[in-house]
């Protein structure tokens, strides 16, 4: 333009420096939209690969997201100085204190007093599952809602085995209302903290309580009243008996020279009605045989894979005078010896044990305890127990001495399936607790500080006073999803900002351009929950809240809409078990099927998305 102006301004001249200008303008148009086209089907491509990855589960979901930004700052889409931006970002600074919080609230012991005292309720069962419900959904609006089933859990095992109610009727209202819970405050789940944090200045704690307090108390009634009908134990008989029996427990016993079961047959040993199991498959001479003959008598020295619950297990132990293979260490002790006991214990997220087999970790040589058998939801996946990969969720029956039996499942990562009662020591950790949560969601409601601070603030006064050891201080974060989380948020910029948002609303627009409010929420809504579900809803939530911005197109009022949407839709994800930790911690322990999660989560996830198109759409 600088040197064409500087033409003589002669009549033609004038008509070719418009040509040339005009010309000269669309070439780097041209080159514009073509780069910025390139760019987005680039980015399209990425996500693509890690959307894939994700579902897939090939790799972590914290690596996957790295390697999706490590290849977005090489490619130029993100640049290198905002590359590690999320790490310092509001919503990161509130997880961390939030799971700080989450285990200073653990280690008191409040859930174990809250057992004792429901301990004195009526046995009806659905007063049962309501209370246990409410009491989740109301912890999970402040606590981390794994947390919060990870503490429920003995608790309501221990009261559905007093009152004969089957775990299975429990355990999945309580895990589901964890999640409905978590939906209600700013600090509830990730997808809530990172679309308030989109806003300026944060949200306000309870600025989504007006619309999904409601949707979760019907959650709640939905799951106690017709939840239990679809589950498939449901009509399974109740056994009355305090302790707690874990079903479809796999373990090995092998056949002795002097048990009843050499030289008999499955057939006449199963007859007995004294105990129940199941022979999954017979080894021997180290040839495994899935197929039996029930009348092919048994060998000294043949192992059965056999599958019962922890009582009928102890029943055909007694009967049989067989030889459990994990028991070798303690054999003297199985009947009789007052130091020696069982202990059923879940393996949660964070367990070292997890992907694990029992010899590759030797588990009996560095814990000094025995792996006496496996439950699994699904019992196919386990063919050997020493070779079996141990899986996060799985319910472990372990044997060894009592007094470090306490110690040795804390130093696992796994949690023991009967309450131990409250403990006097940790009344003030409690209230040191409760009061530091309700101040700084005191300072965030009047708004003092700003969330992040007021939420960090508490989490430092609780590791001052002690009430997390330092050790436990850091084990109490789950870095994984911090990582997620922060490496997801300069990839959510380069999405929005390389145009690749863009170009799904320009899309999208052409389907409903002049369609009404509440249908461009509920097609977004959907959307989001069948992303959540096919991957982690952290990157979902990144994700969709970009597309929310983008069909905001700036108006402040669609925007908070949108997005309170998506942040509802990826919370609230319950047909997944791999992508939703309360699902898989929870599976074993109630005896689930994945068909149990969509049957139950497919009919929550339809009823969550209409109340939440209405109240955001008509009410809010």
């Amino acid at each position: 333009h600088f040197y064409i102006d500087k033409l003589p301004s002669s009549s033609g001249l004038i008509m070719s420096k418009q040509v040339v200008v005009q010309s000269l303008t669309a070439t780097a148009t041209g080159k514009d939209k073509t780069r910025a086209m390139f760019v987005a089907i680039f980015m399209f491509v990425m996500l693509g690969v890690a959307i894939i990855w994700w579902h897939w589960g090939f790799l972590r979901h914290d690596l996957v997201a790295m390697i999706l930004l490590f290849v977005l700052v090489f490619a130029g889409i993100v640049p290198s100085s905002r590359a590690f931006i999320g790490f310092s970002h509001p919503a990161v600074i509130m997880l961390v204190s939030a799971f700080i919080i989450s285990r200073s609230f653990q280690e008191s012991g409040i859930f174990d007093y809250l057992g004792e005292r429901l301990d004195r309720m009526s046995s009806d069962p659905l007063n049962l599952i309501l209370v246990l419900s409410l009491i989740a959904m109301v912890s999970s609006a402040f606590l981390s809602s794994y947390i919060t089933v990870m503490l429920l859990m003995p608790v309501a095992l221990h009261l559905s085995g007093k009152r004969g109610i089957h775990a299975s009727r429990v355990l999945l209202p309580v895990a589901f209302s964890a999640i409905l819970g978590s939906t209600i405050t700013m600090i509830g789940s990730v997808p809530n903290i990172f679309v308030s944090c989109l806003q300026p200045g944060c949200l306000g704690i309870f600025t989504f309580a007006p619309t999904n307090l409601p949707i979760a108390l019907i959650g709640v009634l939905f799951l106690g009243l017709v939840a239990g009908h679809l589950l498939h134990k449901s009509n399974r008989k109740d056994k009355r008996d305090e302790d707690i029996n874990i079903e479809d427990y796999i373990t090995e016993v092998k056949v002795l020279k002097e048990s009843r079961l050499a030289g008999s047959t499955l057939r006449r040993i199963m007859q007995n009605a004294d105990y129940e199991v199941t022979v999954i498959a017979l080894v021997r001479e180290k040839l495994k045989m899935d197929v039996i003959d029930p009348d092919e008598e048994l060998l000294p020295d043949d192992i059965l894979i056999i599958e019962a619950d922890s009582a009928n297990l102890k029943t055909f132990m007694n009967y049989t005078n067989a030889k459990l293979m994990g028991g070798r260490k303690f054999r003297k002790d199985l009947t009789g010896a007052r130091n020696i006991s069982m202990r059923e214990v879940v393996v949660l997220k964070d367990s070292i044990l997890a992907g694990k087999t029992a010899a590759g970790i030797n588990i009996r040589s560095r814990f000094g305890i025995n792996l006496l058998a496996i439950s699994r939801g699904q019992r196919q996946s386990i063919h050997r127990l020493a070779k079996s990969k141990i899986k996060r969720g799985d319910v472990l029956l372990i044997q060894g001495r009592t007094q470090i039996l306490d110690e040795v499942t804390h130093a696992m990562g796994c949690m023991a399936l009967k309450p131990r009662g409250i403990k006097e020591k940790d009344a003030l950790r409690a209230t040191l607790s409760i009061v530091a949560l309700t101040a700084a969601l005191i300072l965030m409601g009047l708004k003092v500080v700003s969330p992040p601070f007021a939420l960090a603030s508490a989490a430092l006064l609780l590791a001052l006073c002690r009430t997390v050891s330092p050790y436990e201080l850091m084990r109490s974060i789950d870095w994984s999803l911090v990582i997620l989380l922060a490496a997801m948020i300069p990839v959510g910029e380069a999405f929005r900002s390389s145009g690749a948002a863009e170009i799904l609303v320009n899309a999208f627009s052409g389907i409903g351009a002049h369609a009404p409010l509440w249908l461009r929420l509920g097609i977004l809504m959907g959307f989001s929950m069948l992303l959540s579900n096919i991957i982690h809803n952290v990157p979902a939530t990144i994700l969709m809240a970009a597309i929310a911005l983008q069909m905001a197109a700036g108006n402040i009022a669609d925007s908070r809409i949108f997005l309170t949407g998506v942040a509802l839709s990826c919370t609230a994800n319950f047909m997944s078990v791999e992508r939703q930790p309360v699902n898989t911690l929870v599976k074993s322990a109630g005896g689930y099927q994945n068909l149990d999660y969509i049957k139950v989560g497919l009919v929550l996830q339809v009823l969550v998305l209409v109340l939440g198109v209405v109240m955001l759409a008509f009410v809010y």
